[in-house]
């Protein structure tokens, strides 16, 4: 019975396990709007993996281009009398002296793991198995993979990954720490696939992006993300421009007070709250006073005198707002303070002070 269907009926994890239960050798297809991928399965475990830009022929080739330094021709010519089989040119890469074993193994092991627990970040697509008589020709140095491993590992990158992307962004820029520590002796074709870390922290600069450094190395996307996480908790490299640390809740950056911007904000509160008493007591002085007067001009101008205030006071704290942080908090208070008494102040009902701007001229107070 052929394995075919949607990934949203039948989820990628549950289709590892079904291919590694019944020990199937065959090719898994999985391909969405955008891409298409492929796993290769043998008896079960996966021994190849890769999408329509990134497998591990393009993967061994970045790495003997950029870090061997082999031609791109020398590698094609080779690659041509292999005819195309990956075990075989794995095994003249081997046997010329292009990598050493240990090197290709942990290269191919890495490689087909990375790629393979990509394709857990696909939501959508639709997939289809088909099976093979013999897989070996893409076998390269005899690794091969538990499915059920790649899939633990898959699903805790899944989780990894949303963190990482959080924090690090494609156009993030990091800068080595300077240390005591003495720079390693050993040359980047040495401690590149030995030890990746260190290849990648060679290549930090503080110019080149994150972005820019996906192209550059040989690794996957997430392996990058993963290593420039590594380094940057352990203070190795810094980001120029970083909303928070790794790891850690955001830090909120508290203004000294002895700051020209702390002081000029509180001293701006204590002057508007002066003003305010001020404007009060004024108020309520006047009312009284003329209150005696049986003048109706000027209980309408010492009435709408208080409004009137109000709304000023609501369009100066209205301006606060934009500025953020403590400033749109007591702008936010302020403004509202002021509108709804102004605006209630102002109804032509008694006992309200709109109701004597009313009876003097109804067209000042509409």
């Amino acid at each position: 019975m052929a394995l075919r269907g949607s990934l949203r009926e039948f989820e990628l994890p549950d289709i590892f396990q079904l291919i590694a239960n019944d020990g199937k050798t065959g090719q898994l297809v999985i391909c969405n709007k955008e891409d298409e991928a492929f796993v290769i399965f043998s008896r079960g475990a996966i021994i190849a993996a890769g999408n329509g830009l990134l497998n591990l022929q393009t993967i061994l080739f970045k790495y003997l281009m950029d870090v061997r330094k082999y031609s791109e021709k020398e590698l094609n010519e080779l690659l041509y009398l292999c005819q195309g089989e990956m075990s075989l040119f794995s095994r003249e890469l081997v046997n010329k002296r292009y990598l050493a074993k240990e090197e290709l193994s942990l290269i191919a092991r890495t490689g087909i793991e990375d790629l393979a627990c990509s394709l857990f970040l696909w939501e959508n697509g639709h997939y289809r198995f088909d099976s093979l008589e013999s897989v070996g020709d893409y076998m390269v140095a005899s690794v091969s993979l538990p499915s059920d491993a790649v899939t633990m590992e898959a699903m805790r990158r899944v989780d990894e990954w949303k963190r990482m992307k959080a924090v690090i962004s494609p156009d993030s820029l990091f800068v080595p720490v300077k240390s005591n520590t003495p720079a390693s002796p050993m040359g980047a074709e040495t401690f590149s696939i030995m030890a990746p870390a260190e290849y990648l922290f060679s290549l930090v600069d503080g110019a080149t992006s994150v972005e820019a450094l996906c192209r550059e190395v040989f690794f996957t996307e997430y392996r990058l993300y993963e290593l420039l996480f590594d380094l940057w908790q352990k203070n190795r490299i810094m980001p120029l421009k970083m909303p928070r640390v790794p790891g850690k809740s955001p830090i909120r950056q508290k203004i000294p007070n002895s700051s020209p911007v702390a002081a000029g904000g509180i001293a701006f509160v204590i002057a508007l709250c002066a003003a305010l008493l001020m404007l009060g007591l004024g108020y309520v002085f006047n009312a009284k006073v003329l209150e005696k007067k049986a003048l109706a001009r000027q209980q309408a101008i010492v009435y709408g005198s208080g409004p009137i205030v109000s709304f000023v006071l609501f369009g100066v704290f209205l301006a606060l707002i934009p500025l953020g942080g403590t400033a749109a908090t007591i702008g936010k208070l302020g403004a509202s303070m002021n509108l709804l008494p102004a605006a209630y102040a102002l109804m032509p009902f008694a006992p309200m002070d709109g109701l004597k701007v009313y009876k003097w001229k109804k067209w000042v107070w509409a």
